[in-house]
């Protein structure tokens, strides 16, 4: 993996991310919203939660919930394997949480003038990247030979969380 090197100037800020491979693309997110990297996956499903969230998961008898990114973005399922990790999130980030991704990669130090923030432009969505993707994304960023979709984890979070009070509201609706 290339990383962005800039020599930081008075108006620069470096700022580094913890990036991951899902369904073949390059994420990353704010080191500082990452508590650690997981390699257990053994999770507890939650009977009657949307999707979106894939159970339960223990970390030394600390109880997270594991968010699933590929039904979050509306990728097509994946067998978890050997090379799946979970990114844990720091607790200001939201409730104790974290997601799977499908492989972890570096962490990746990018100057902050190069990231097109696409909240500038909100109505348009980079090509390629999905409309959900892009409500939780904070921008992307032109590495040497791929871009790197960056996502803001609490935006994400809180995502997650709208669709878990869609889902209730529309359940008790339903009654």
């Amino acid at each position: 993996m290339q990383v962005t090197k800039q020599k930081k100037t008075a108006e620069s800020t470096l700022r580094r991310f913890c990036s991951f491979r899902l369904s073949g693309r390059l994420y990353g997110v704010d080191i500082r919203d990452v508590k650690e990297i997981n390699t257990e996956i053994n999770y507890t499903p939650i009977f009657h939660a949307i999707k979106e969230i894939r159970g339960y998961i223990n970390i030394r008898g600390q109880i997270y919930l594991l968010l699933d990114l590929r039904e979050i973005f509306g990728f097509p399922g994946k067998q978890i394997d050997e090379s799946n990790r979970v990114v844990l999130f720091m607790a200001e980030v939201g409730d104790l949480c974290g997601i799977l991704v499908d492989s972890i990669e570096d962490v990746v130090t990018v100057d902050e003038s190069l990231i097109e923030n696409r909240r500038k432009n909100e109505r348009d969505v980079p090509e390629g990247i999905e409309r959900r993707a892009a409500d939780v994304g904070e921008g992307v960023c032109k590495l040497e030979n791929e871009l790197l979709i960056l996502l803001d984890a609490r935006r994400l979070v809180q995502a997650v969380r709208m669709m878990q009070s869609r889902q209730k509201f529309s359940n008790t609706e339903s009654r």
